[in-house]
């Protein structure tokens, strides 16, 4: 028997053991005729099982399920004539090895009265259920600006939009003996990790109270840390997160801010504040967080990176080539200079605090040039400014690397009157990014789920499926408050072939940087 043979056959048989009614209760020399009986029994013939979540029950988390209305359900599909050949034909180069699910949760920022956050984190749950993961080779995407569970089957169920949950409950069907391995590695990832296979979060910091009260509960408070555990740990899902400014600001509490930092670790079993993590087969997660407030020569809320965490960061990204076929998503609190991301002129950059290490001559310039010469960075997520998705600089591009704004779950948090999260569904030929709009909802109460940007990343193209939903209005563009940095063009008058970012370097030589306040 060839291995690759051999590995099917083995995958055949867990998968049996798994979903049929058990007929083995012990592994013994005498089990072994039963278990190959086993590997070519159909599914049809075992007993209907419950679709159950594996990772919790949802009345523990103060939440309510939603009927996945989109999805057609098992007992739908097994009443039609289904052709197994045609079946296993049609999905037979389908797989799920490099799909994933990945919200992106921007700053949290606790209140008082959780309604709003344990709503959002209802909406982004039922999200990525309704999403399930993108497979490849990817369906066509769903039609845009549409309310993530308002659609009906009829509209959805066609076979160029079926999702990972619809092509499951169709192989369902199928003899075992007639999958290949792909087929039922995404049987078997289903049975073991339920519907939300797959998937993983990003808390990008900011964890406490917005509004300082000098007691427990605000932001930097080792209160304030326990609380977003357990609001995070209510996902139920995989999570990794970093600093952001407001982390380390537990001042009545600390003196340093190494002993802030270190309760932030302490609290999430963390032995080092960043962090790199494998999703899918080749895609790597990877978070830096700010380090210092107190301790901050200029701005205290500038998002700094020490040089401990950037000469880490560059070692892994030159361990995860694109060479090697790998694909890295970056996060980080605050956005980097030459993201082109909008920011706030009053606020961040009059305080010298809107990019990463912004204070550092050298520093801020260095994330830009890593971006530029390493094309296997995809995707790059920060928070941060508390703005909206629907700013069209929300979303920006620089070479191969999508940059990506995310906004804010909290009602006392936001500046625009929005509420959403990002939602990132990706697998090895590209990447989608949703906005969850917690603010915006019909008339059953449900969240809108609206498809923002597709990536090719084999041609590296970014598509933005509605430009005109991503329109400033008038009074939030009205005055000087919004601003947004550009690279000087020769037009300009007075032009920089290179420009590095730099306003001044150790000497005190002034450079010249152009701007552009948007009408």
């Amino acid at each position: 028997m060839r291995q690759g043979q051999a590995i099917q056959l083995s995958k055949m048989i867990i998968l049996h053991l798994v979903y049929l009614t058990p007929m083995v209760h012990s592994f013994s020399a005498s089990s072994s005729r039963t278990l190959m009986s086993i590997a070519h029994a159909r599914t049809s013939s075992t007993t209907p099982r419950t679709n159950t979540r594996t990772s919790g029950d949802y009345n523990s988390l103060h939440v309510t399920t939603r009927p996945r209305i989109l999805l057609p359900s098992s007992s739908s599909l097994s009443s039609k004539n289904i052709n197994d050949d045609d079946v296993v034909n049609e999905y037979k180069d389908h797989s799920i090895r490099d799909s994933f699910n990945l919200i992106a949760l921007g700053d949290l920022h606790l209140e008082d009265d959780m309604t709003k956050h344990n709503e959002a984190r209802n909406d982004l749950i039922s999200a990525i259920q309704f999403l399930s993961l993108l497979p490849s080779p990817s369906p066509s995407p769903s039609p845009k600006n549409t309310s993530a569970f308002a659609q009906t089957p009829s509209q959805s169920t066609t076979n160029e939009h079926k999702n990972t949950h619809q092509i499951i409950q169709t192989l369902k069907q199928c003899p075992a003996g007639d999958l290949n391995a792909a087929q039922l590695e995404m049987l078997l990832e289903e049975k073991v990790q339920g519907d939300l296979m797959h998937c993983h979060l990003v808390s990008l910091g900011d964890l406490g109270r917005k509004d300082i009260r000098h007691e427990p509960g605000d932001a930097g408070t080792t209160k304030s840390f326990r609380d977003a555990k357990e609001f995070l740990e209510g996902f139920n899902l995989p999570y990794d997160l970093i600093t952001g400014n407001h982390d380390l600001e537990g001042l009545d509490e600390f003196d340093t801010d190494e002993g802030n930092l270190r309760a932030w670790m302490d609290c999430f079993n963390k032995s080092v504040p960043y962090f790199a993590n494998v999703i899918g087969e080749k895609t790597l997660l990877v978070g830096l967080s700010t380090v210092r407030f107190r301790d901050s020569p200029h701005s205290s809320h500038e998002c700094h990176a020490d040089d401990d965490q950037l000469a880490w960061f560059e070692q892994t990204i030159r361990d995860h080539s694109e060479v090697d076929g790998w694909r890295i998503c970056v996060f980080t609190h605050a956005p980097i200079m030459g993201s082109n991301l909008r920011v706030l002129q009053n606020v961040h950059i009059m305080n010298g605090c809107a990019w990463m290490n912004h204070c550092s001559v050298d520093g801020r310039s260095l994330f830009i040039d890593i971006v530029k010469r390493s094309p296997q960075i995809k995707l790059w997520c920060s928070g941060h400014f508390h703005l909206s998705h629907e700013f069209p600089d929300s979303l920006s591009r620089v070479n191969q690397c999508t940059f990506v704004q995310v906004g804010v779950v909290g009602q006392k948090s936001t500046r625009d009157h929005t509420r959403q999260t990002r939602i990132v569904q990706g697998n090895s030929r590209e990447f989608r990014i949703y906005s969850v709009n917690h603010h915006v909802r019909d008339e059953d109460g449900n969240a809108e789920l609206r498809l923002d940007a597709t990536i090719d990343l084999a041609k590296g193209e970014m598509k933005l499926v509605d430009k005109a939903n991503l329109s400033c209005s008038s009074d939030e563009n009205d005055g000087d408050e919004w601003f947004r940095a550009y690279i000087p063009q020769e037009e300009d008058g007075c032009y920089i072939d290179s420009a590095t970012g730099r306003i001044a370097d150790e000497k005190g030589e002034c450079r010249v940087m152009f701007v552009n306040v948007m009408e």
